[in-house]
């Protein structure tokens, strides 16, 4: 009767602190669903209120430089500007080049090709050098071949959370 008593005895332990673990990895792993599906959240939200309008407002030439205006027109703040990506299309010689650019910095002087930075700024008078809502700045390209007279220019900017915009200058 004592061997009995301690075999059932040590079988509701086992049960029992067996269903104590699984109960606590399911605890985790609903934790652990409940904090992504956060993230998902945040980033659908942010991805909503995200938007920018880019405009080459003169014709680029046939240097290797240009400029183009890059406004935010939503209400999702843009700052990290290592963090976008700005890609220019563009003939040389009947060659056409995509090229994807460095960002160089909030000063232009020296500019290397193959680079953007931040020219100016209009507007800016909520956040220095934070583009808000309705603000806008002006980028210098610098491309690591001149452009083709009479040929289309294409630029793309993508922020860091995917929103697109992009600007033809046609020939």
């Amino acid at each position: 009767m004592g061997l009995s008593n301690a075999l059932s005895g040590g079988i509701i332990l086992f049960g029992i602190t067996y269903v104590m673990f699984t109960f606590g990895s399911l605890t985790d792993t609903s934790v652990s669903f409940s904090y992504t599906s956060a993230l998902v959240n945040d980033l659908e939200n942010d991805l909503i209120k995200t938007t920018i309008d880019v405009a080459i407002e003169a014709s680029p030439g046939t240097t290797d430089s240009f400029s183009f205006d890059l406004t935010n027109t939503g209400s999702t703040k843009q700052w990290n500007w290592e963090k976008f990506d700005v890609i220019v299309t563009y003939d040389n010689s009947n060659i056409t080049y995509t090229e994807t650019l460095s960002f160089f910095g909030t000063v232009c002087t020296s500019q290397t090709a193959g680079t953007w930075c931040i020219s100016s700024w209009t507007n800016d008078a909520l956040d220095p050098e934070i583009l808000n809502n309705g603000e806008t700045m002006t980028i210098d390209v610098k491309l690591t071949q001149g452009k083709q007279n009479g040929s289309d220019v294409i630029v793309v900017l993508a922020t860091p959370n995917g929103v697109v915009a992009r600007d033809v200058v046609p020939a």
